[in-house]
C-alpha cells in the first residue's frame, strides 16, 4: 500500500459499518451498528467492550477478514469494502498485520524461522530476510531466542516472536485482537507497551481490543463499543 496520507493524517477511516448476521429461528443478530470513527498515522487505538459488544467482528472488517453488511472503511485511501477477495487476500498480506490472543505460532519453526516465514511468502532475497529476521527480534528484545521453538518459550516471548512476524512486510496498518488475553497483568502491560512503541516509532496506524481496562490508559485513545455501537471515544 502506498501511503496516501501525511504523517498524523487519517489512516483508518469507518463511515457507518454494520453487520448483520442470520441468528436462530430467523432472527437477525446485529454484530455492529452503524460505526463510524478515524484513526490517525502513528496512532495506538484501544478498542474496549464486554464480549460480544462488536469487537472482533470491527476488526475483521477494518482488516478485510469480514464483509460489512453496510458501510465503509478506508485504508490511507483505499476503500477496502469495495475490493474483491484477491484484493483483500493481497491488503492481508502486505499491509495489514494481525496479531491474536493465541500466538497462531508454527510449533515445530523456530523464532527466527516463524519470523520469516512471511517474507517467504513473498520469495524476498534469502540475506535480506535473514537479516531482516534479526533486525525483528533484536527489536523486541529476542535476540538470544532466535532458535528456539515456541514450546521453549514463555507466553509472553511467544507474543514478542508473533508481533515480529507481524511487522514482517512493514505494514502500515496493525490489527491486534485480545494480544495480552493469554499473558499476567505485567506481562500484558509489557506487550502493550512494546506495541505502542513500535507503533510510534514506525508511524504505523494501531487498532487494538482488549477487555483489560488497566491497559486504556497505555493507548492514546480507547473507543468503547456497546451492543455494537461506539458509545465514547470516537
Amino acid at each position: 500500500m502506498t501511503p496516501t496520507t501525511a504523517p498524523g493524517g487519517t489512516v483508518i477511516s469507518v463511515r457507518g459499518l454494520s453487520r448483520v448476521y442470520p441468528g436462530p429461528a430467523g432472527r437477525e443478530v446485529h454484530a455492529l451498528r452503524e460505526v463510524t470513527f478515524d484513526v490517525a498515522r502513528g496512532e495506538l487505538v484501544a478498542l474496549v467492550g464486554r464480549s460480544g459488544s462488536g469487537k472482533t467482528t470491527l476488526l475483521n472488517c477494518v482488516g478485510g477478514l469480514d464483509e460489512p453488511s453496510s458501510g465503509t472503511v478506508h485504508l490511507a485511501g483505499r476503500e477496502v469494502t469495495a475490493m474483491n477477495e484477491r484484493e483483500r487476500t493481497a491488503l492481508r498480506r502486505d499491509d495489514v498485520a494481525f496479531v491474536f490472543q493465541t500466538f497462531g505460532l508454527v510449533p515445530m519453526l523456530t523464532a527466527a524461522e516463524n519470523v520469516g516465514l512471511p517474507m517467504r511468502l513473498r520469495r524476498l532475497d534469502p540475506a535480506e530476510r535473514e537479516a531482516r529476521v534479526t533486525e525483528l527480534l533484536e527489536l523486541v528484545g529476542l535476540a538470544r531466542h532466535a532458535h528456539q521453538r515456541p514450546g521453549e518459550l514463555s507466553g509472553g516471548q511467544q507474543q514478542r516472536v508473533a508481533i515480529a512476524r507481524a511487522l514482517a512486510n512493514s505494514p502500515e496498518v496493525l490489527v491486534a485482537d485480545e494480544p495480552t488475553a493469554q499473558l499476567d497483568a505485567e506481562t500484558g502491560r509489557t506487550v502493550m507497551e512494546l506495541l505502542l512503541e513500535l507503533v510510534h516509532a514506525r508511524g504505523m496506524t494501531a487498532l487494538v481490543a482488549t477487555h483489560d481496562a488497566s491497559l486504556m490508559a497505555i493507548a492514546d485513545r480507547t473507543l468503547h463499543l456497546a451492543d455494537g455501537r461506539v458509545t465514547t471515544g470516537a
